[in-house]
Order: structure tokens, then C-alpha cells, then sequence
């Protein structure tokens, strides 16, 4: 089995905020620490050692970005199994894990579970986050796997290590600290998605807030029309059903289909004169309806409801960015305070692109917009103005301006 080093939360915390200051070494200490964990932990999930070496590169350059903006920054041990996790899930399948003929059957969830616990030592709200699950879930998890494999530990301690190559270290260095290729690493962790409300990386197979919401309303919905069906069913159509009257209005008066009395309206009613014999020569009467006026009065039409506009504040950040010579991007963080926000964003320089023109925040979420330059031949220094509005029509202007640069 895999000997690591022992978990030290106090030197995580060091690490964010070396990372957060930008001290160059700080990406090198992390690569140390946890590199060959992830290697493990990738190549398990994959089955291949090629795309696990990229995945583990590619989490460095994120986590060297986005690791800083943890709440709890003891966390960062979670924060790169969870980043590497993603990543990992939306390449390929999960491969088997381990060569145990039983083992391999077990549904995913349960292999890797037992595999990050038996491992890598992963437990408590720190497996949970690496899954983007509630610790309860995860317990439950955990106990259903030990169930169904009771010689978990055993088979994972039996699966060999895989050593990172040699050359991935530099391949990281050089990708996380030239400053040529900052757009790169913009690109790298924006493919890495959206963060949490805590700052950890969102999981593919984990439901937004918004989508558990929806589920909640939908599924009680349905309940609801289903049971009103069934009552429907139960009574039948010729039950009784009693008039619905104000308090004070009199006695609930019952109607059947063959004896219904008129209900009230508020136009005109329509009565039937009694009909008599016409004499000889005569035309006979009118015995169609006739209007007969009423006084009642009429009803006013119920008051129109204005939509309300979303109780959410979008907050922007920073208001001014600055692309350099040896870079075409940027950043521009949208924060969702006091409830969901939808926004949308526009340019009033065609030179500069958007990621995205709009797009929709949960509660306590992040977004990142990104800003392009669209650099060809001379580009002389310039500045333009980037708006970003939310649904409730607040607009926050953005300044971007970028330096001189010939390609």
C-alpha cells in the first residue's frame, strides 16, 4: 500500500496563502506534497496513465489559480481530489480500480469510495467535499460499500502505485509560473467549472441547488395532481358536491346533475316567457329566451400582477482589468448575493470577445467572464468599457484596457 506522508491541515493553510501572496516557490511545495497521490488517485479512475498525467497537470494550474478563493483553507487537500475528480469523470468511464473480480463489479460510487478512504486516508467532511456530497451521504456510502465488500481494504492495498513521470514536474512549473502563458492557464481553469459557494470545485454528478429545488416543486407537484385524481376516481361523478359559500351566506345548498338550480351572474339573465296558444290569423309569439336586465354589479376585473424582478444582487469584480502585452485575456468574477441572478454582458469594443454573453448564478455561486482581445498584427494600447447587467436591470461597468503588442 501507498505510504504518504501524514495529512497536515496547519501546512495547507500555508500553502493557500503562499499561493493567494503568488510566492513562486509555493506551486513547486505542491506539486511535491500531493503529486504522486493524485497520480494514484487518477490512474485508478482512468485506467490510463497518459490522461492521468494530464488531468494531474491541469489540476495543478487550476488549484495555483482558484485554490485561494477556499473558505476553509485546510481544505486544500479536498479541493485537488474534487478538481482532479471532475476532471477525471468527464473524460472517460471510471475504469475497474483493482483487478478483484468482485470488487470491480460494485457500482462506482462504492469502489472509489472505499478506494479514497483505504488509500488516501481521505474521511470525514473532507471525503465528502472531494465528492460534492453532504457527510451523511458519504457515510452512508462508505457503510454500503463496507457492506458489499468486506475485503476492501486488503484488495486496494494490492493495486501497485504508479510513479508520476519525471518530466511532469517541470511540464507544471513552466506551464504555472511563465508569464507568456497566462492565457493558457486562464483557459486550463476555466475548463475546470464552476466553484461552490465554499470554493470547491462543482461535481459533474452532484445536482445544483437550483436543480434539488426544482426536483423538490416537481415531485410535490405531481403528488399533488395525483392524489386530486384519485379522490376524483373515489367519489364518482354523480356524488353530491357541495356549493363553497362565504361564512354567513346560508346553508350549503347540494346540486346533482338531475336537479341543479341556476347559479348566480353577473350579466344579464336569460328567462323563457310561458308559452300559449296563438289564435287563428295571429303570428305566433317569440318563444326564445329573452334578456332581462339586472342590477347586480359587475365585477372588476382582478388586479394584473406586476412580475417581480429577481431578489438577487449580482456583484462584480474587479471594475477595472488590465491585459498585458504578453497575454489577450482576462478575468471578471460575478458573485450571486441574497438569491439567484440571471445577467448578461456586452462590449462596446468588437475588438473584445466574451466568453459569454449571459448566463444564470445560484445563491452564493460564482461565475467567471471571461475577457478576449482579439490581438492580430499591431495592437495599439486601448481602453473600452465591458457592462454587466443583471435581471433586475443594476448594470456595473467593467474598464478594460490592454497594452501595446505586435505578432
Amino acid at each position: 500500500m501507498a505510504r504518504w506522508s501524514a495529512f497536515a491541515p496547519t501546512a495547507d493553510r500555508r500553502l493557500v496563502k503562499a499561493l493567494h501572496e503568488g510566492d513562486e516557490e509555493a506551486l513547486a511545495t505542491l506539486y511535491d506534497v500531493y503529486a504522486e497521490r493524485l497520480y494514484d488517485y487518477c490512474a485508478a479512475l482512468l485506467g490510463d496513465l497518459k490522461a492521468a498525467e494530464d488531468v494531474v497537470h491541469d489540476t495543478f494550474i487550476d488549484a495555483s489559480r482558484r485554490a485561494p478563493r477556499l473558505r476553509e483553507r485546510e481544505r486544500l487537500r479536498a479541493w485537488l481530489y474534487a478538481a482532479a475528480r471532475r476532471r477525471c469523470l468527464l473524460r472517460k468511464r471510471p475504469a475497474a480500480m483493482a483487478d478483484d473480480e468482485a470488487f470491480a463489479r460494485l457500482d462506482f460510487f462504492y469502489r472509489e469510495i472505499l478506494f479514497l478512504v483505504h488509500r488516501h486516508d481521505l474521511t470525514g467532511e473532507d471525503l465528502a467535499a472531494a465528492l460534492g456530497v453532504t457527510t451523511l451521504r458519504a457515510q452512508r456510502r462508505l457503510h454500503r460499500g463496507a457492506q458489499l465488500s468486506p475485503d476492501a481494504e486488503t484488495i486496494v492495498a494490492a493495486v501497485s502505485v504508479p510513479e508520476p513521470p519525471p518530466a511532469l514536474r517541470h511540464r507544471v512549473l513552466h506551464a504555472g509560473t511563465d508569464p507568456e502563458l497566462a492565457g493558457y492557464r486562464t483557459e486550463i481553469a476555466a475548463r475546470g467549472g464552476a466553484l461552490t459557494a465554499e470554493g470547491m470545485p462543482r461535481q459533474p454528478d452532484a445536482p445544483s441547488r437550483l436543480a434539488r429545488r426544482w426536483a423538490f416543486a416537481s415531485g410535490g407537484s405531481v403528488a399533488a395532481l395525483a392524489t386530486a385524481v384519485a379522490v376524483m376516481m373515489f367519489i364518482g361523478p354523480n356524488v353530491p358536491v357541495p356549493d363553497l359559500q362565504w361564512p354567513g351566506g346560508g346553508k350549503p345548498h347540494s346540486r346533482t346533475p338531475t336537479s341543479r338550480t341556476t347559479p348566480p351572474s353577473d350579466g344579464p339573465i336569460l328567462t323563457r316567457p310561458p308559452v300559449s296558444s296563438p289564435s287563428r290569423g295571429q303570428a305566433p309569439p317569440n318563444t326564445g329566451p329573452q334578456l332581462l336586465p339586472t342590477n347586480r354589479p359587475t365585477k372588476p376585473p382582478p388586479p394584473s400582477k406586476t412580475p417581480q424582478p429577481p431578489k438577487g444582487v449580482l456583484e462584480v469584480a474587479p471594475l477595472a482589468v488590465h491585459i498585458q502585452s504578453s497575454s489577450k485575456t482576462g478575468e471578471v468574477d460575478l458573485t450571486a448575493k441574497d438569491g439567484d441572478v440571471d445577467w448578461t454582458a456586452a462590449s462596446a469594443d468588437p475588438s473584445i470577445v466574451l466568453s459569454s454573453a449571459s448566463g444564470a448564478i445560484a445563491a452564493g455561486e460564482h461565475a467567471t467572464l471571461q475577457v478576449i482581445l482579439d490581438r492580430k498584427g499591431i495592437v495599439l494600447p486601448g481602453q473600452t468599457t465591458v457592462t454587466v447587467t443583471d435581471g433586475g436591470g443594476r448594470s456595473t461597468a467593467v474598464t478594460v484596457s490592454w497594452d501595446f503588442s505586435l505578432l
